[in-house]
């Protein structure tokens, strides 16, 4: 009697995806357009950012002029030894002027990005701990170019506040007890030039370290599946015949002969599954370049299962296709961006980029990751189980109340 009943079910489980999968026939051709938009979209995108990514932005540098009372030999020798700095003359030119005036002109003519202006005797001034304040004129119709001098201002800033605690750290030793021979001044003068040599060689203090733009995967993998992803689960409109109108009043005489809501959902939950594993899989394919095959596509099945009970969600929750597809946009929009998948994940602010594993995208993003032999995170598989049943209880009780209400309308 048991068997009997558990085929009973079963046979009435798959009349059921039979009638679900021909409800989806009708939009076949609309879900054949987005197959082929998966394919090739997010293959295209991922090497269109690699370009860029590897290529960088133009950028022709700064022209900072020097200028000083008259007379001053200063801004001549920072021209000199500054332009000597291989760091520094990568973005920045050094130029003096012999006035203030001169300096300002070439500003207004667009010749000089900014002017800098210094005080009558300015090194003595630095020398002797004074740090006398300094003038930067800049133009207000280039901002980058401003804000470039600006953080150059404040780190110049940073390593001359550090030196001249050094300054004062040897002359405080020098007081307490004095070295026969050595006069202040010769202390102040060869510490002064003992800091100096460090400035000029400050590149031998510093560790060269290349941080990925987009982390553990390539630039071309980690935006062809964010894209897949951000596609497969904006697909959520072309599946709200399954979920809404006359099949849920289909649905509604079917509970009145004593059937529960649990065979109806879950056929459209198995329905649902296959266009957009007809999405991803070939996708998932071409992006691993046909290697991993068996695991490729066990991950495209479990991102079908993932994106079908999102589909279920959006549509039970919006009530049409517009609200549908208004909510599944904002939903995989929002993903996208936390995931990294717009700007690269090394130049989102902080508190944005610790939020992104939040993201569906991530989720499935590092899902299709692991079928290719990269690691991933036990959290990507905790969210995305969690998510996932979280999200079929919330749909049931919502298919459940949709099919009730319209019990109640008719």
């Amino acid at each position: 009697m048991g068997d009997y009943g558990l085929m009973k079910h079963a046979g009435y489980f798959g009349t059921y995806l039979i009638l679900t999968l021909d409800r989806l026939r009708q939009q076949r051709w609309l879900l054949a357009g987005l197959v082929l938009l998966c394919l090739l979209l997010p293959l295209g995108a991922g090497k269109a950012a690699n370009a860029l990514l590897s290529r960088g932005v133009d950028f022709s540098g700064v022209t900072l002029a020097i200028t000083a009372p008259e007379g001053d030999p200063v801004p001549r020798q920072l021209e000199q030894y500054m332009g000597e700095m291989e760091d520094v003359a990568q973005y920045c030119a050094i130029v003096s002027m012999d006035s203030e005036t001169e300096a300002v002109a070439a500003l207004k003519r667009g010749e000089v990005t900014a002017v800098l202006v210094l005080p009558e005797n300015f090194i003595r001034g630095v020398m002797w701990g004074e740090n006398p304040d300094l003038r930067l004129i800049t133009a207000g119709d280039r901002p980058l170019e401003s804000l470039l001098l600006l953080w150059v201002g404040q780190s110049a800033s940073d390593i001359l506040s550090a030196f001249q605690s050094g300054v004062y750290a040897v002359l405080d030793l020098y007081e307490e007890a004095l070295p026969p021979g050595l006069t202040r001044d010769q202390v102040v003068l060869d510490i002064n030039l003992r800091y100096i040599n460090l400035a000029l060689n400050r590149s031998e203090l510093f560790q060269t370290l290349e941080i990925p733009a987009t982390g553990t995967l390539p630039v071309i993998l980690h935006y062809g599946l964010s894209l897949l992803a951000y596609l497969a689960l904006s697909a959520a409109p072309f599946f709200v015949s399954i979920y809404s109108g006359g099949w849920l009043s289909f649905h509604r005489r079917l509970r009145c002969s004593g059937r529960g809501v649990w065979a109806g959902y879950f056929s459209g939950i198995t329905a649902g599954m296959l266009p957009p594993l007809l999405l991803v899989a070939p996708a998932l394919l071409l992006l691993g370049e046909g290697k991993h095959p068996l695991a490729l596509l066990g991950a495209a099945a479990l991102t079908a299962l993932f994106c079908s009970v999102f589909y279920s969600l959006c549509c039970l929750a919006a009530g049409s296709a517009a609200g549908c597809g208004l909510l599944a946009f904002g939903v995989s929009l929002a993903s996208l961006a936390l995931a990294g998948g717009i700007v690269p994940p090394v130049l989102l602010p902080g508190a944005v980029r610790r939020l992104g594993w939040l993201s569906p995208v991530t989720w499935l993003t590092r899902l299709a990751a692991s079928a290719m032999g990269y690691p991933v995170p036990v959290s990507a598989w905790v969210c995305l189980g969690l998510s996932c049943g979280g999200m079929v209880a919330l749909a049931l009780a919502l298919y459940r109340r949709r099919v009730d209400r319209q019990e109640v309308a008719l």
